[in-house]
């Protein structure tokens, strides 16, 4: 039993929001930071305002027959899977984001709202998926994050919910029964036909806030005509410390640029203690123990840039697993902090090799017999940690579009009108000359 709590925590650290390479601290001013909201018992479901979709959303998952699915516990493998995905996809991210500042993904909404493409891809399309996933197969990786999702949303302490909704254009698309099953099946999704307006626009943004608890507000801002559907998934996590800290400290932080700032400071002292490729870490439990946070810091002289770019996934399951708990005291002191952070996950995901999908050669055909691919994949994340516990949220959005036909393959020809010539005017349809010359000179 206690392995396996061990090997969840560590699948949780990896697929949900611990995994973040700040390379600045947001200063929060006390004053400015809210309390993180209501935290009275322990069981209780996310306190979330639904509201209303529009009419145009029209839900048809009562329509589609679920079936019964099988467990499968996070073990060694779906956490090494989890894990290696994941550093590749925050160095890719690192690597492309331009804005110097603090990064945050969520592996767990990307990688989910990505499972469910997978579930629709076949062929080669189908492979560079799971190969950028972890190399699971599909079926097994349903049956994973269905499961841990399942355990995550019971966790006593905790509040972590993960839903996900397909969009469909009416009129424009068929999806096929046996996707539609599966997506429903393994991770309860929602499906939504709707006419891909500005009122679509609303009532997508509007069910990813009513899943966050208004953190993020949005996450498309158009829909354009060539959308033909859109895989959302949307992630929220409440917490609580399971031993608080008392108060804050003002402390100095060194910021990635080499300046200084004044910033509220947690000081702690924990009893485990991490090694990762050089890098001291401490973790640090959420109430109820099933969910933790672990913090990293690179050896001196390495900045967290670099310390990114060498690690592995291997690296951080292997520290993590070798921690030390016995006869050990860690005198920690972390930044409250709190932030938002959006990208675009096209080039990040291409660079681990999801290219196919991304063209009109892409084979989603266990989902529909139209030709799709992905247009874009959006990110959103926030994070707001104090000295009460952690709010955390994420959003992911996969839009996929009606395929072009691929060119054909054509031959050469010149034709340059640079001697005397014929020319016509002509009825498109028929051929009909309406004029009709030869021209000699210009």
């Amino acid at each position: 039993m206690r392995q396996f709590v061990s090997r969840l925590i560590a699948a949780v650290l990896i697929a949900g929001f611990v995994l973040m390479a700040g390379t600045d601290y947001a200063k929060a001013d006390a004053a400015s930071v809210p309390e993180i909201l209501d935290y009275e018992t322990d069981d209780a479901e996310p306190s979330m305002q639904q509201k209303p979709l529009s009419a145009g959303a029209k839900n048809q998952t009562k329509s589609i027959q679920p079936f019964g699915t099988k467990s499968r516990r996070a073990d060694k493998v779906f956490a090494g899977a989890m894990a290696n995905a994941s550093v590749k996809l925050l160095q890719k991210t690192m690597k492309t984001d331009k804005t110097g500042g603090n990064i945050l993904i969520s592996p767990d909404s990307i990688f989910t709202a990505l499972s469910i493409v997978e579930n629709g891809a076949s062929g080669k399309t189908r492979k560079e998926i799971r190969k950028a996933m972890g190399g699971i197969s599909v079926q097994k990786y349903n049956q994973y994050l269905s499961t841990l999702h399942r355990k995550l949303e019971k966790a006593r302490g905790i509040t972590y919910t993960s839903a996900n909704s397909l969009w469909y254009k009416e009129g424009t698309i068929r999806l096929k029964k046996s996707f539609l099953q599966k997506v429903v099946s393994y991770h309860q999704a929602e499906v939504y036909s709707a006419p891909f307006s500005s009122q679509t626009v609303n009532d997508i943004n509007r069910w990813v806030s009513n899943h966050t608890n208004g953190k993020i507000p949005s996450i498309i801002s158009r829909l354009e005509p060539s959308l033909r559907t859109a895989v959302i998934n949307a992630v929220y996590f409440k917490a609580k410390w399971e031993t608080p800290y008392l108060d804050t400290v003002r402390r100095t932080f060194h910021k990635a640029d080499g300046g200084r700032q004044r910033a509220e400071m947690l000081e702690g002292c924990e009893n485990t203690f991490v090694k990762v490729n050089g890098a001291k870490g401490f973790v640090k439990n959420y109430e109820g123990g099933k969910v933790a946070f672990l913090g990293l810091l690179p050896p001196k002289g390495t900045s967290v840039d670099a310390y990114v770019k060498n690690l592995t996934g291997t690296d951080l399951i292997k520290g993590y697993r070798n921690r030390k708990t016995r006869g050990i005291r860690v005198l920690t002191r972390m930044p409250e902090f709190k932030y938002e952070y959006e990208v675009s996950l096209n080039k990040p995901l291409k660079k681990m090799g999801i290219r196919r999908a991304f063209q009109n050669t892409a084979d989603f055909s266990n989902m529909t017999d139209s030709k799709i691919e992905i247009d874009a994949v959006l990110h959103k994340t926030f994070i707001d940690l104090n000295k009460n516990g952690t709010e955390a949220s994420a959003a992911t959005a996969i839009m996929m579009k009606a395929s072009a036909a691929p060119p054909e393959k054509t031959s050469v020809k010149k034709v340059y009108l640079n001697r005397p010539f014929v020319y016509v005017i002509l009825d498109v349809k028929s051929g009909a000359p309406l004029f009709i010359g030869v021209v000699k000179e210009v």
